[in-house]
Parts: structure tokens; sequence; C-alpha cells
């Protein structure tokens, strides 16, 4: 899209409204001009170079396959750098009509939806979406995840600080048994700097120096909000409750999700962790259920003896049913959580029975917090619009422009050290919500 497109405006997102790439001075708008084509791009290198792998699997008709998949994600990325409006979605997954209904739904309230005059949460959304369908409509590629490299590649070069990280927890949980909240604690920071290893951020690239993310001392004046005393509060209750993770990230982090989880459920404090993944390919390295699985498979005939330990270890977890990994459409819906009680009530319901949810990363903070620019001290609960189902933590390196429940004055201050300080990932949030809103 030029820059003199007449459907943006050369400002910065004002308060208290949805973000959107109409604003030229915002993130979503370098999202939408710069990031989604270059990751359209990459898959379509990465299917390029995956054509004779393709073709010796599936044959000639994988080959017209992949031509079809190519022609349409060429498509979607003309559509995007030209602003095109979003079309109607037209394979038949279950999810498709909700899309259509909410792309039709917008279009009646907003006008013509395009690329850049759609909330931001649903260009992106949709461009993620629409990657699926490409795949979808074809016979022998419907399963294809294009961004099983990138995920596997980070998981990869994570090892060595994930061995260290293996052997940290190890002697954590073997030094005494009862939990001690300094322990949880820094487990629960080493997990939240594990967000950082985001690669739709780098556009597929694992930029991050894992080993730095294991210097607790170095990064502690980045958390800018740090409700970690809450969270501790309500995971040592004495109940031993169910509680639930929200994953983000495959790789490294998602190792650390599983750490935490370790501690909850060695030390009593779950009786049941369910974990929530994505269904389909999503934001390049979130978590599906193969991803997990894998993971788990790989630690399990990992060379290094506490990798192995804590592979088979989590594989007992998942096999005896004190782990369970849950499977749902609505992670991947171009709309915030306060839709859940409309869309899936059950979903709902089932978060209301968990004792504390933890939402890992950008998109669900994005999600939680309405996709709005709020003023950065907005409270917590106020920015949630009643999506309450039960005591809330979110950990969340600061990756896109939008935060709320922060001291007066902080974000001003930020701003002054830094123009671009809520894209970097740099800064962290631990944050807390205790109320609950009942079915």
């Amino acid at each position: 899209m030029c820059d003199c497109n007449p459907e943006s405006m050369d400002l910065k997102t004002p308060r208290n409204v949805y973000l959107t790439a109409f604003y030229k001075r915002s993130f979503a708008h370098h999202t939408v001009k710069n990031r989604m084509p270059v990751i359209v791009t990459q898959v379509l290198d990465g299917l390029a170079r995956s054509k004779e792998q393709i073709a010796s699997e599936h044959g000639e008709e994988g080959q017209n396959d992949l031509k079809s998949v190519i022609g349409e994600l060429s498509k979607l990325k003309y559509e995007i750098q030209t602003n095109k409006s979003l079309r109607k979605l037209v394979s038949d997954a279950p999810d498709i009509k909700f899309y259509n209904d909410y792309i039709t739904g917008q279009s009646d309230k907003e006008g013509n939806v395009t690329f850049f005059s759609a909330i931001w949460l649903l260009s992106e959304c949709y461009m993620y979406r629409r990657i699926k369908e490409a795949f979808e409509m074809t016979n022998t590629l419907k399963n294809y995840d294009p961004f099983l490299k990138q995920k596997r590649d980070s998981h990869f070069q994570a090892l060595p600080v994930m061995a260290k990280l293996s052997q940290y927890l190890v002697e954590v949980l073997e030094k005494s048994e009862e939990p001690k909240k300094e322990d949880f604690i820094h487990l629960l920071k080493i997990n939240l700097w594990g967000n950082k290893c985001d690669l739709s951020l780098s556009n597929g690239e694992m930029t991050s120096n894992t080993d730095e993310l294991f210097n607790l001392e170095n990064l502690e004046p980045n958390i800018l909000c740090d409700d970690s005393e809450k969270v501790w509060m309500a995971v040592s209750g004495g109940q031993s409750p169910i509680i639930d993770i929200v994953f983000d990230n495959s790789g490294y982090e998602v190792f650390t999700d599983l750490c935490i989880a370790d501690y909850l459920t060695t030390k009593k404090l779950a009786s049941k962790i369910r974990f929530y993944v994505k269904t389909i390919p999503w934001f390049i390295s979130d978590v599906m259920i193969t991803d997990f699985r894998w993971m788990i498979d790989h630690l399990r005939m990992n060379v290094d003896e506490y990798l192995r330990q804590l592979g088979n270890k989590w594989y007992n977890y998942v096999e005896n049913g004190t782990w369970v990994v849950i499977e749902d459409n609505f992670w991947t819906l171009p709309v915030d959580f306060s839709y859940m009680r409309d869309v899936k009530l059950e979903l709902y319901k089932e978060l209301s029975k968990a004792t504390l949810v933890i939402f890992k990363g950008d998109l669900n903070y994005r999600k939680l917090f309405g996709e709005k620019n709020w003023d950065p001290t907005t409270p917590v609960d106020e920015a949630l619009q009643n999506f309450n189902p039960t005591k809330l933590c979110t950990l969340r390196t600061v990756k896109a422009d939008i935060v709320c429940g922060l001291p007066q004055g902080l974000a001003e201050k930020m701003e002054a050290i830094s123009e671009k300080w809520m894209e970097t990932g740099d800064y962290g949030l631990i944050q807390f919500s205790e109320k609950i809103v009942p079915v």
C-alpha cells in the first residue's frame, strides 16, 4: 500500500480507540504495511524450498496442490499490499461462518473493511486464517504446517539454555517438599522472559539470546508491573486446584511454561493443569498439540540427563491425566475475549472451574484487553471488560502498543527513554486480576 493512501492518517492512535493500521504512527500500521507481507513471502519461500519433498511425498497431485497454494498466497500478499477488502473465506472449516459473519458485521458498522481500515486484530488474524485456508482447499496439503521448520529450529537453538533450566528445576524440586514463594516467583519470571522468543515479531528469526533470559537480576528493572506476589497468593491457598495455562509460543517459551507447571504439580499447588493450544498454524510460533507432543517426545530422547528426566516425567503427567492438553478454535477467532461468553459459553464455564488462568504472551494480552489504546493507567479490571471467568494472570513482554495497569507517569517515563518501548519485547508485565464475573 502506498503511504499516500487516503484511508490512512499520519497520526498516533488516539486514546481508547481500537488499534488499526489506519493510524500511520502505530505499530499496527507498521505490521500491516511491512511485517505481514514479509511473513507471507517467507511462507512462499519455504514452499519453494519444499517443492521436491512435497512432490516425493504426494506425487503429481501434491505438485498441483502446491501450485494452488502458492497462487492463493501470492494473491493474499497482493491484497495486503494494495489494501483490498477482506474477502469472505470459502473453506468448509467450522470457524469460517464466524469469520464471515464478523467481517459482514464490521462492514455494516464501519463501511468497507480493508486490511488497513479493519481492527488490527481482525487484519492480522485474517491473514493467518487465509494462509491456513489455502492449504485447507487442497487434497494432499490440508494439514501442512508452513511454520513447522521455524518452530523446530527455535527449539534446537534454545536447547543449551533449556538444559541449564532443566537442571535448575530438578534441583529446586528436590531441595525441599514444601513450595517456596521465592522459587515459584523465580520460575514465574523465567517464564515471563521466555515470551521474548516470539517468531511472529521477528518475522520468523530467532533473535533473542535465550541464555540472557535466565539472568533475572539484569532483567528485573524491565518489569514494569510486577504482581507476582499476588499470583503466589492465588496458587498457594492450599486447595490443590485446577490451574489453566493458555499457551503462546513454541520452543523455549513453552518449555518454561512446562517448568512452572511442573513446579505447581510437584509441590501439590495444583491437582490438574490444563494447557490450551491453537488448532491451526498461528502467528508463526504458536503452540499446536502436535508441537506439544513433539517437544515432549524429543526431550525424552535427549542426551542431556535433566532434559530426558523432565521429558519422561511430563510424558507421564499427560498419560495419567494430571496434565491435559485442550484444543479450541476460539483462540484463533479474530475477536477479543469479551466475546467468549456469547461465542463459546462452554469454554468460559471451563475456565471458571480453574482457580487461576495464566495467559501467556502479547496476542493473548491484546485479546484480554480488547485491542484498544487504553490510557496506560486504566485499571486491569476495567480494561478486561467483564472477561473474568476466574482469577487471571497475564505474563507478557510488551510487543504491541497496548498496555494498561501502569502506575501514573510510568508510560511517559518510558516514552522519554524510547518511542518504540512498546514494540521491542524488552519490557515485561506480570499482571493479576482476582475479580470474578460468574456465568
